[in-house]
């Protein structure tokens, strides 16, 4: 007979999961280890397993459809047969301590969290299975003792090697391994805790040889221990139930997962699981998920939950007050667009050193947007200590900012929530943060706004106009009121100025309300483009019914947005072609402000204009700053001048202002129309002066359809016929 080659039985282990995949990946990673694993879907499936099979070990999913981990686990255990077999809980909620002392009351050996590293599973799995080896050996062993004494010597020789593999792989273990004995009879306490055993790992853990560790206390072989650690180990003593704690060993400087249990009176076993690399990669993960890379302040994401236990500590305490600054700078795009992206960059590194500079310690700064940042202003002693910090950052911030030969000046508007306040998520706290922003902003650069809450009920009031104006056009809600226009010298009426309304069952929404937002939405072209031809529509229906003066014209007001677009002239020709209406009795309005944007392209599409025989008139002319040599060029008609130089013609500035307005106009050739004339005086004043044209309250609020049919058939007589 030949040399019986040395074969190495093949161990069964049983892996439980509901998920395919993760059966599929402990069976490869186990394979090569002479580990024969067999799968179950879910606990029912388990359970049938386990009579079938004299398993080594169990690798048990927690969160399973039907019957959990944990169940499954206690009915394992409730059985004589099964309950030796050691289960490993591999599962990927959460660490929390009841989590892991629910699986050790179940009768968990070990815990390994998803995902897991793939030589702490072979390392975890080998323990066990050499166990169950040498169990299988030594049950053998016993029972040929009973047969033959030739068989006991043939078991004792097994036990021997059985024996020293287990030497080998104490030896050999991945994780660290400590036996410690307590004195007979003592109270428990790591002061009387000796070390009787270790293996190679445990020294590596401990920087230290085996011969400066055996026999000595724990006190003695890490006099800093921290204290929880101590507690932890005494508990695990004094009550004799497994347990597992994770922390850091400051005196080490290592992060360890240590498993404690008691193999036996006065001794507590602890195996212990160097996991330093995986924090190290965990606190990577972190920074990279709540760090701003850019300027290494926290993310939105992390001041958003820095914010959250902000408010709930307020909830809590009270009388604690906390603030949320919004910081927006203002101006910042034409430095990415004039030095490039990487000065912007450089920019807003040096802001945020600025803010943080300014900032408590128990503050957090954050980077929440592109050039938006936030703070989280704590433990306050008043409301003003708030405002204090914010204007300290605008004055910081001021500061004048030398780059690459450029001295750059910074502003940031600020917006400011003060706590506690009556908010569910900090997403809500930080958005009111922001829309206070928005009003300092809208003040000038450089303001603070503190957030009331009216802010919020009109922000909702813009969302829900906003929503509105998309179907009002389809509604057919729009309306045009029309505003006379009067000659001063013998107060006959001249023509309207058509004015968009927005009416809403029976109420008209007043324009400042949603014209801004139509202009923000770019809906205000398709309005611009309806109200235009209507007021051809209306007008040539004057025409026909009417005997209306030479120089009655209807004003229609053209948005920058209606102006800059390509097919304007187009547009205007065929709303006077479908209407019928004279060229000459249509005048169009646009701003001065949006004469001096492109003055080049303006001029062309106003001689596209005049060459129709529309008229042109320059809107609230003197607030911006023409320039002459471009007026000149302009092909007008007429200059209206702002209503806010003909209310307030009491300062002598404004009086000096409108008769320049007027004298210039005569002097071009064109005709003066003013607009705000709301008492006698002001209208014989402009009478005075040759101003040709007015329009007020004191002629007439804008009138609608029907009423300004009535102005006219009191001021032009009917056509007869």
């Amino acid at each position: 007979m030949g040399k019986a080659e040395n074969v190495v039985e093949t161990v069964d282990v049983l892996a439980v999961d509901d998920e395919q995949v993760n059966l599929l990946l402990l069976s490869g990673l186990l394979r090569r280890q002479g580990v024969n694993v067999v799968t179950a879907r879910s606990g029912f499936e388990a359970l049938k397993l386990m009579p079938k099979h004299d398993f080594a070990l169990i690798l048990m999913d927690v969160m399973m459809p039907g019957l959990d981990g944990f169940t499954t686990a206690e009915r394992i255990r409730a059985d004589e047969a099964t309950r030796h077999v050691p289960i490993i809980f591999v599962t990927a909620i959460s660490k929390e301590q009841r989590h892991v002392f629910k699986g050790y009351e179940t009768g968990a050996v070990d815990y390994l969290i998803k995902p897991f590293e793939h030589d702490i599973l072979r390392s975890k799995v080998q323990v066990f299975v050499e166990l169950h080896r040498q169990r299988m050996a030594l049950k053998q062993a016993g029972a040929a003792l009973e047969r033959t004494v030739a068989e006991l010597r043939a078991s004792a020789s097994a036990l021997t090697d059985s024996r020293a593999r287990f030497q080998s792989l104490f030896t050999s273990m991945f994780n660290g391994f400590a036996l410690l004995s307590f004195e007979n009879g003592a109270q428990p306490g790591l002061g009387l805790s000796r070390i009787v055993e270790l293996n190679p790992a445990m020294e590596q853990i401990f920087e230290r040889p085996r011969e400066n560790l055996l026999d000595k206390t724990l006190d003695e072989a890490l006099p800093n221990l921290e204290e929880y650690w101590r507690d932890f180990v005494t508990q695990v003593a004094r009550l004799g139930q497994p347990a597992q704690l994770e922390g850091y060993l400051g005196e080490l400087k290592r992060w360890l997962r240590i498993s404690a249990y008691v193999p036996g009176p006065n001794l507590v076993a602890l195996v212990a699981e160097d996991i330093t690399a995986r924090r190290q990669a965990e606190e990577t993960l972190h920074e990279r998920t709540f760090q701003d890379p850019l300027t290494g302040l926290a993310n939105r994401a992390l001041f958003l939950n820095r914010l959250d236990q902000a408010m709930e500590r307020s909830r809590r305490r009270l009388n604690y007050l906390y603030a949320v600054l919004f910081l927006d700078l203002d101006n910042f795009k034409p430095i990415n667009s004039s030095l490039g992206y990487a000065a912007g960059d450089q920019v807003l590194r040096a802001v945020a050193e600025r803010i943080q500079s300014i900032a408590r310690g128990l503050d957090t700064v954050a980077r929440c947007g592109p050039d938006e940042f936030g703070l989280i202003l704590e433990e306050l002693k008043n409301p003003g200590e708030a405002l204090r910090v914010a204007r300290r950052i605008g004055q910081e911030l001021a500061r004048t900012l030398e780059m690459d030969g450029h001295q750059l000046h910074f502003t940031a508007s600020m917006g400011m929530v003060l706590g506690p306040a009556e908010y569910a998520q900090p997403e809500e706290l930080l958005q009111d943060a922001a829309l206070a922003m928005e009003h300092a902003r809208a003040l000038g650069v450089g303001k603070i706004k503190v957030f009331k809450w009216p802010m919020r009920k009109r922000a909702q009031y813009a969302l829900t106009v906003h929503q509105s104006l998309h179907n009002a056009l389809d509604r057919e809600e729009f309306r045009l009121h029309y505003q006379p226009i009067f000659n001063l010298a013998d107060n006959t009426l001249a023509g309207f100025e058509a004015l968009i309304r927005w009416q809403v069952d029976d109420r008209l929404v007043p324009p400042n309300d949603f014209i801004p937002h139509a202009e923000q939405t770019g809906l205000i072209v398709p309005i611009g483009a309806w109200a235009l031809a209507e007021a051809c529509r209306e007008a040539a229906r004057w025409e026909r019914d009417f005997a209306l003066p030479k120089r009655f014209s209807i004003a229609v007001n053209l948005s920058a947005k209606q102006f800059a677009q390509p097919d304007l002239v187009r547009h205007l020709a065929r709303a006077l072609d479908e209407s019928g209406l004279d060229p000459g009795r249509l005048k169009i309005e646009i701003t001065e402000t949006l004469v001096m944007q492109n003055p080049e392209s303006v001029v062309h599409k106003l001689r596209g204009l005049r060459e129709m025989g529309a008229k042109v008139s320059i809107d609230d002319f003197g607030t911006g700053y023409s320039s002459l040599a471009y007026l000149q060029r302009f092909p007008i008609n007429t200059l209206k001048i702002d209503r806010s130089f003909v209310s307030d013609m009491d300062a002598f500035e404004n009086l000096v202002i409108v008769r320049t307005i007027v004298s210039l106009a005569h002097n071009l050739g064109l005709d003066v129309v003013a607009e705000g004339i709301e008492t006698e005086r002001q209208r014989d004043f402009l009478a005075d002066i040759n101003c040709e044209c007015g329009q007020g309250y004191l002629f007439s609020r804008p009138l609608p359809q029907d009423r300004a049919l009535e102005m006219l058939g009191v001021c032009c007589p009917r056509h007869i016929g």
